[in-house]
């Protein structure tokens, strides 16, 4: 039996990608309103992960960043 993958999982997956998801491709794979995934991304960060946003033209986009390793 093959396990359900989580939104979460789907979220960071696609974060995960070179170029990230804006969050119109977010709300279309996991079928969330904007107000919702941007709640999930601030829970991301709380949970330590470092999402990236930046802008191109108009449209914002989200990625996941490898932190360093403390030196």
């Amino acid at each position: 039996m093959r396990r359900k993958v989580s939104k979460k999982d789907t979220i960071l997956k696609l974060l995960a990608r070179p170029k990230g998801a804006s969050i119109a491709q977010l709300e279309q794979a996991t079928k969330w309103q904007a107000h919702s995934l941007r709640a999930a991304l601030t829970a991301l960060r709380k949970e330590g992960h470092h999402v990236e946003r930046s802008r191109d033209d108009s449209t914002t986009r989200y990625r996941l960043v490898r932190q360093r390793a403390a030196a």
